[in-house]
Parts: C-alpha cells; structure tokens; sequence
C-alpha cells in the first residue's frame, strides 16, 4: 500500500517498523539517559519503547535545541521510561521523582495521561515536586482538566469530530448517516459531538452503534447498515476494527463512504489486497508536506535521517520537546519557572511557530486553533 493522501495535500505515514538503537541499548529498571553529563537537564519521553516515532521526534528536537544552545545553558538529554512499565502512573512518578528531569513529552493516550496527571502535578505533596508534561496525541477534552501541570499539542476529539462532521456533509454529501464506535472513553465522547454535528448540519444519524474490539459481530452490524441505507459509515475506533467493518459491508452488498477518526488510517496495514481501502477518510493532525519553513526544515531532516517522512506522532512529540527545551534556556531547571513560561505561549507571550503549526495555549492548556486535515486512503 502507498502512503494516504490528506486533503490540502498533505500526507501521512506510518509508523517504521525500525528500531533506534539508542532504545535497544538502553535497558533497566528505572529512567534511562541516551546521554549522560553532570550538568545535564533531562526531557522524559512517556511513550511505549517499541513506538519508536515518539522517540525520534524528541531526539530531533533536543540535537537542534543543543546545537542552538546560549551560552550558560545546560545541554539537554533525552530520558527513557523504564524497560518494564508497571504503570503508567508509575513511570510518572519516575519522572517526577528525578530532579534531572525539566519536562516530559507524554503520555500518549488519553486514560494515561489523566491516571497521571496527578502525580505530575505532585498534589500528595502540594507541587513541590510537581513537572510539566506535554502530551503530544492525548485527544480526549478532559485531559488538560486534569491538572494544570499538563498540556497539549494536538486538537481534541471534539475538534476532529466537528471536522469529520463538516467534511461528511460538505464533501461526502451525507444524508443518511451511521455511526460504530468503539465502546469506550475515546469512542463515546467522539460520537456524543459528531452525532449533534450531523444532524445540526441536515443529516440523518440513523444508527449509533458501539462496540466492543475482538469481540463483536461486525456482519450483523453491516447487515443493519445496509437495510437503512445509510450512505455514509463514521467508525470511531481503530483501524483493524474498520477493516473488519468495510469487510462484512462488502458482504452484505453495502458500499457506504467510510469516514473514520486519525486512527483509522491504520486500516492500510490490514489490507489483504492492494487498494482493499481506496477512498477511506479520516482526521490527522500533521501536513508532513507543509511549505511552512519550520515544517519544510524537520521533515526534510526526519527524511535524511530515517529514510521516510515523518508523521504526526513524531511532529507532535518535536513540537512538545521543543517547547518544554526552550522554557528551560530561557528560565533555568527551575519547574515552575518551566511551567509558566511555557504557560504564557500566546497569552502574555508571543505563540509559537511549531512544525505542526503555530501554537498558542489556553487557560487550561489546551493548544487553541490547531489545524485537522482529512486523509484519504490512496492504492
């Protein structure tokens, strides 16, 4: 299968199957350095060891951030989650509980991150030891409620369910609408704004459908799609799930558009036969083909360095590590100080001009305006 195509011409990649070898050697029970020095300031990466775009991302950021380095700055390093993760909280707390550490670039989903939030912001001990984290993919809306030491890079669920919303009707032509949804936090909450969206816009939602990963029927779903006509599938779940679900479509003589969240653009690595997947849409938060001078930089430097461009789990942990490493040449290995600065982005300070767009936080830390493109599966 080739790469997809986003709309405005964007692209989107997946995730290479390579290794750094930086993660092959560090192992341990606790955080481990890819560099050392006594003097050095650490930016901990809370991301599963074998997603290796998370780490590549960071890296990047902290080679630029280190060749750029002011005089009396601390060069900073990149720090591992332990080899073995007990729990998500627990490689928090690992986190937190290291003084080298300035920032962490994580975590990655959305449940993690607020079962961690409060260790990050330290609330037992009323934040002395309180760090920043940066998520870079944690969608669900309510993560950056969950403390004010977390933030965001990436747009909400709401902001891409809206999205999908607007795209369904201006560009679908949607009339007759179902909806199957992964029964859970991320599933619910994106179904609860794109349902009202549809129907607000015209469309009819005649199905609204959960279910449940590995276990449910996916035939007797289509068969109910196809008696009510519906012209066009939304799935909110994961990729494999949707190909299980275009699948029993097919079998049941339905051909609806499918329009699915940034996950199902996985669905290409379940293609049994090339161009199994033509035509399928779905959100995505990165434009690895922007002409915007920063983007054009990194990826272009991703590319020679990887062998492939970079997608927006890369981008989006770049821009977090980039933000996290700039408060600290600015104000110190002081958090607090990390935090804060990083909290005046686009309020009492200029925004920033990331590789996934400008960023600029809200009260809550919340990135306000960032963009969601629409990616369409291509043979």
């Amino acid at each position: 299968m080739q790469p997809s195509r986003l709309r405005r011409s964007a692209r989107r990649w997946l995730p290479t199957l390579a290794s750094l070898t930086a993660l092959n050697a560090c192992r341990g029970r606790g955080p481990t350095a890819l560099t050392s020095s006594g003097d050095t300031l650490y930016v901990g990466v809370a991301a599963t060891r074998s997603n290796t775009d998370y780490f590549r991302g960071v890296q990047m950021a902290l080679d630029r951030l280190n060749a750029e380095r002011p005089t009396g700055a601390r060069p900073l390093g990149l720090r591992l989650p332990a080899d073995s993760q007990t729990s998500q909280v627990a490689v928090a707390a690992a986190f937190r509980d290291d003084p080298t550490v300035i920032g962490v670039v994580g975590h990655t989903g959305s449940a993690q991150t607020m079962d961690a939030a409060p260790i990050y912001g330290d609330v037992e001990a009323n934040e002395r030891r309180a760090v920043l984290a940066i998520t870079p993919t944690a969608t669900n809306p309510a993560v950056t409620r969950a403390g004010r030491w977390v933030f965001r890079v990436c747009p909400t669920d709401d902001d891409a369910a809206r999205a999908l919303a607007r795209f369904a009707i201006d560009s679908a032509h949607a009339k007759r609408v179902g909806i199957v949804y992964r029964d859970d936090l991320f599933g619910r909450g994106f179904t609860r704004v794109i349902a009202p969206a549809l129907a607000s816009a015209g469309a009819t939602v005649v199905e609204r459908d959960p279910y449940l990963a590995g276990l449910t029927e996916y035939d007797a779903y289509a068969a109910r799609l196809a008696r009510r006509k519906v012209d066009v599938l939304v799935v909110a779940g994961g990729g494999v799930d949707a190909a299980d679900m275009v699948r029993a479509l097919r079998r049941a003589g339905a051909a609806p558009a499918v329009l699915g969240s940034d996950d199902i653009a996985s669905i290409s690595t379940a293609a049994k036969t090339p161009g199994e997947f033509r035509g399928v849409r779905y959100t995505a938060f990165y434009d690895a083909s922007s002409r915007a001078p920063a983007a054009t930089a990194f990826a272009s430097e991703y590319r020679r360095r990887f062998g492939t461009l970079p997608n927006h789990q890369s981008a989006l942990s770049y821009d977090a590590a980039m933000l996290i490493g700039r408060a600290a040449q600015a104000v110190g290995d002081d958090r607090r100080a990390v935090r804060d600065w990083v909290a005046a982005i686009g309020r009492s300070s200029p925004a920033y001009d990331g590789v996934t767009g400008q960023i600029r936080f809200d009260d809550h830390g919340d990135a306000l305006g960032k963009a969601v493109l629409i990616g369409e599966v291509k043979p």
